[in-house]
């Protein structure tokens, strides 16, 4: 017979067992929980006192008149067309704006709405960026990459933005997520309509929808016809979704602007390698949180040839003695990153060639791949590799997962960029204090009022004023801006500025606002002397402020002589 003493110590194991399963099971719940706690103080202490960009502006002023007239219009940039207020947008899609427009409607406003999509996505996407890798790295690699990913530059820096960059990351996550993992067809379906979602939020998600397709080929490669009727279903579902997005977005388009792809600006003023170099450099500052290793690496010939070699050895030596011997999900998950960044990037790098006007690439352009390197760079690969080089292998991934956490935490607590984050507030804010009274209730008074400023977004933002962005003035403090405009585009001083304005308003009454800090105009430039002020006041203009606060005028109907 069996002892009641073994039987007792035969409980004793298994409820010991059954304890530390239920704790290996909680942990990365509990290391997720506290990733989106960290991630929700970052964003309650370090997010900037006003949260939003030009591009904010235009998406919230398409949201706003969603709900109010039914229409996706919003103000021109620049003077022209100056003989009407609101125009279809080429260059913003329309996804994010429907978005903010739907969720407006519940008694927010959208500028609230774009502040709250990215937060929430932002402490989302560790779990996201978990359940995506979790089958092809297992539960811990996981967990590292979604650390990494938090801590990165462009998620640190990006996620307190009424912007589309980390939402559209998020959406991409989660549909490559439903695409490597689904085991249904409605798994696949809602990826698919997740995918067309980001596709309809950010242009640049194109490389998503190509990298769908391509890694769809790239099982049928090697599916060697065994389940080709559940691949043909799979992908089915899949671009139903997508088509369900994105093909009514396309016929828009087409009736709209002539071409499904309608984004059109200035051409660049930069070239295609300057553009290369430029987006490596932003790419490994991404990934590695080290601004002088990325600087050195983009901008040096030793650098760049060190990148090459590194790369080049580590993919042959991966192909040589890892590939055949890796898991199924594990070369799919490959696959899929791999194919993402390169479509990704050449897209970046094609579209910043060709246009370039005021914005270099930046991490906000590279923040879309670096999750997906660092997938490739943690994979599990040592556990297959064989031959003499498996101890080199397992010491350089070791070592770049303590150096990229090292330097990771250090850019989280020590950086200086979040202490800068206000350092324009204080202009901004006397902007719009300034300028409030005379460019946000004149539409009230006078409808046929043509509104302009050099801190338009301010206005168009805080009080819905139809206000048209100046172009930059050539000041000799302006150095970095001329060299991102035309010869042709800008104007010398603020007296050219305002008689363009002039030319361009076809005689509506004029507003003009032009304040500090912006597009060249800074505090040394106002006020206007007195022979400029008399140059205007001849013309017929009515000067309303002059001091080195801002610079206030209007017009009726008057033409320069």
């Amino acid at each position: 017979m069996v002892s009641s003493e073994f039987i007792k110590k035969k409980i004793d194991l298994s409820n010991e067992e059954d304890m530390k399963r239920k704790f290996l099971i909680g942990l990365p719940l509990i290391i997720l929980i506290v990733m989106s706690l960290l991630m929700a103080m970052h964003l309650y202490y370090r997010s900037p006192n006003f949260p939003y960009s030009p591009d904010s502006a235009s998406y919230i002023e398409q949201a706003r008149n969603l709900v109010n007239s039914g229409t996706l219009l919003n103000t021109p940039y620049g003077l022209a067309p100056s003989n009407i207020d609101q125009v279809e947008n080429s260059v913003f899609p329309i996804g994010y704006a429907i978005i903010l427009a739907a969720l407006s409607t519940l008694g927010f406003d959208a500028k609230d709405v774009a502040i709250g999509i990215g937060y929430l996505s932002a402490m989302l996407l560790p779990w996201l960026l978990y359940a995506c890798f979790r089958n092809a790295l297992g539960s811990g690699y996981a967990l590292v990459l979604a650390g990494l990913s938090l801590t990165s530059s462009g998620i640190l820096l990006n996620s307190p933005q009424g912007l589309t960059d980390v939402f559209s990351l998020a959406l991409a996550v989660s549909a490559i997520s439903l695409t490597l993992n689904s085991k249904s067809n409605a798994g696949f379906f809602i990826g698919g309509i997740l995918a067309g979602i980001a596709y309809a939020v950010r242009n640049v998600h194109l490389a998503l929808l190509l990298t769908i397709a391509l890694y769809y080929a790239y099982l049928w490669f090697i599916d060697k016809h065994k389940n080709v009727r559940t691949l043909y279903k799979n992908a089915a579902s899949q671009f139903l979704g997508i088509g369900i997005i994105v093909f009514p977005i396309l016929i828009r388009n087409i009736s709209l602007f002539g071409t499904p792809n309608p984004y059109n600006m200035p051409p660049s003023s930069i070239g295609l390698i300057e553009n290369l170099r430029t987006y490596i450099q932003a790419l490994i500052k991404d990934v590695t949180a080290c601004s002088e290793c990325a600087n050195h690496i983009a901008w040096s010939v030793p650098g760049l040839l060190g990148l090459i070699l590194t790369v080049a050895c580590l993919c042959w030596l991966i192909s040589k003695y890892a590939w055949l011997n890796l898991d199924v999900t594990v070369k799919k998950t490959i696959v899929f990153s791999a194919t993402y960044i390169v479509i990704g990037s050449a897209i970046v790098i094609a579209a910043r060639t060709r246009y370039q006007w005021g914005e270099l690439i930046s991490i906000r352009h590279t923040l879309q791949y670096t999750p997906f390197l660092l997938a490739i760079l943690l994979m599990p690969v040592l556990n297959v590799t064989t031959g003499h080089f498996t101890k080199t292998l397992r010491v350089f991934k070791v070592v770049l997962v303590i150096a990229l956490a090292f330097f990771h935490t250090h850019y989280a607590l020590y950086t200086e960029a979040f202490q800068d984050r206000n350092k324009d507030y204080a202009m901004l804010l006397n902007a719009y204090e300034t300028g409030k009274n005379d460019l946000c209730a004149i539409e009230n008074e006078e409808r046929n009022a043509f509104i302009v400023s050099n801190w338009a977004y301010v206005f168009r933002i805080e009080c819905a004023s139809r206000a048209r962005q100046i172009e930059p003035v050539h000041s000799t403090h302006n150095k970095n801006m001329q060299n991102l405009i035309a010869d042709h585009e800008g104007y010398n001083n603020l007296i050219d500025a305002i008689t363009d304005i002039q030319k361009e308003s076809i005689n509506r009454p004029i507003h003009i606002g032009f304040f500090p800090g912006r597009f060249g105009i800074e505090a040394t430039d106002l006020p206007l002397p007195k022979n400029d002020q008399q140059t205007l006041l001849n013309a017929g203009w009515i000067i309303i402020r002059n001091d080195k606060s801002g610079l206030l005028l209007n017009i009726k109907n008057i033409t320069f002589k």
